[in-house]
């Protein structure tokens, strides 16, 4: 979710005209010039709406949504959240499973998705790394991004041990501090966009096996303290993982990168060499981003700003 909780009341749908003015006040045209403010910010909110419901349905996955999980996911009129979807839908942005009655992302999401990525080449330049992580540990490898109140799972490479571990596929979000990569995100963020992230994810961390706001801030905690960020069956049940960002020069870390197995084997001398790999590999690939000049805009799509 990337809108926190609002009451009904705060969305206005539709554009309102200016009322008449009475006597001896401004004339219509200068209200309906006053008025031209309002409809371009109503028009915004509209389109952050929009994105809303979007991201909303793309965290939930080939599951879906529907209609009045939407409506209160984004504490939105039923009728709101009709139009919205009814409007994505007829785009091809959104599509409807005429038996389930639930909303998934439409193949129009998927093919902006493609010609947007181009622009975006930071899978290319992470798969190196990922694959050494993969072939030095055996384990699996998640690179993961934030887009901002979730992370997102950008790349996956599978190491060769044999028992594997596929608790996320590539283009899977999760609530920020869900999993250790998601988690190392969120323990990199100032504490007010910390406390803004858990609030605005408050309705998804049932979700998980043992998240709450308060294990989260814990979590936080621990991860600065440590360096990196643990996940010990928090998400999957018998799968852990442990988490670190790739450092920057300026502004808080948008990609983490992440390694997980099965709890038995995320123990002793194997997590200490799979914790000096991760350092290793997250500071190299750190300044290689750095230097490349390669900028996500994770937190500037704020729906809620």
């Amino acid at each position: 979710m990337n809108l926190p909780p609002r009451s009904a009341s705060g969305f206005d749908d539709g554009l309102v005209d200016a009322p008449p003015s009475p006597p001896g006040s401004a004339s219509n045209g200068d209200a309906t010039h006053a008025s031209a403010p309002r409809r371009a910010n109503e028009g915004t909110q509209s389109i952050q709406r929009a994105i809303a419901v979007l991201r909303l349905i793309a965290m939930r996955g080939p599951q879906g949504l529907r209609l009045h999980e939407i409506a209160e996911g984004l504490a939105l009129e039923r009728i709101t959240a009709h139009r919205i979807v009814k409007g994505l839908a007829f785009s091809n942005m959104l599509q409807l499973d005429a038996q389930t009655r639930r909303y998934t992302l439409g193949h129009m999401a998927y093919l902006l998705g493609l010609s947007a990525s181009p622009a975006f080449d930071l899978k290319e330049r992470c798969q190196p790394t990922l694959r050494r992580l993969a072939d030095a540990t055996g384990d699996s490898v998640f690179l993961m991004v934030r887009s901002g109140f979730e992370a997102v799972c950008f790349d996956h490479v599978q190491g060769s041990y044999p028992i594997r571990t596929h608790s996320l596929k590539i283009g899977a979000r999760r609530a920020l501090g869900a999993g250790a990569g998601a988690m190392a995100l969120l323990a990199a963020l100032p504490d007010h966009d910390v406390e803004t992230a858990i609030a605005a994810n408050a309705m998804h961390l049932p979700r998980y096996r043992d998240i709450s706001p308060e294990r989260l801030r814990e979590l936080v905690a621990k991860t600065r303290q440590d360096g990196y960020a643990t996940n010990l069956q928090t998400v999957i049940a018998d799968v852990s993982a442990i988490g670190m960002t790739l450092p920057r020069r300026d502004g808080p870390a948008f990609v983490s990168i992440s390694i997980a197995s099965i709890t038995s084997r995320m123990t002793g001398a194997h997590l200490d060499e799979a914790r000096h790999a991760l350092r290793h590999e997250t500071d190299a690939l750190g300044l290689l981003l750095d230097d490349a000049r390669v900028k996500w805009g994770g937190m500037t799509d704020d729906a809620s700003r």
